[in-house]
């Protein structure tokens, strides 16, 4: 019997609110997608570099950086320009999130259907062999 294996793809949330952070996790749970998470907008560059997520899912509202500034050290970084940044926000703001670099852009509060769906459509939009 050969089963086959599901590719694990890296997926890094970044948003200040912890209750935000653990629903987005279950959101994940039992899906090919791993969770990696962060409320602290500091160690995101860091954090990227070491589990170098397929997808970064990114708040707006942050503490100390505001996700639009984030944002752009995210596209200007060398390492982590190419990884599609999905804005996860309450703000109306597609249009703004798009100009800045971002994937796509999903209003909160966001249901577990909406949310995989935005992460997958985010990833289908990339160049194979983006990893």
């Amino acid at each position: 019997l050969v089963v086959p294996v599901l590719e694990q793809v890296g997926v890094l949330v970044v948003d200040d609110n912890t209750d935000t952070l653990q629903l987005l996790e279950r959101y994940l749970a039992g899906s090919h997608y791993r969770f990696h998470g962060t409320s602290d907008p500091q160690q995101v560059i860091a954090l990227a570099e070491s589990v170098s997520p397929r997808i970064i899912v990114l708040d707006v509202m942050l503490p100390g950086i505001d996700g639009w500034e984030l944002l752009d050290r995210l596209r200007e970084h060398p390492q982590l320009c190419h990884v599609p940044v999905l804005v996860c926000t309450i703000l109306p703001e597609e249009d703004l999130a798009r100009t800045l670099g971002a994937a796509a852009l999903v209003r909160k509060p966001v249901t577990q259907v909406e949310f995989l769906a935005s992460l997958h459509r985010a990833l289908d939009r990339q160049p194979t062999g983006s990893e």
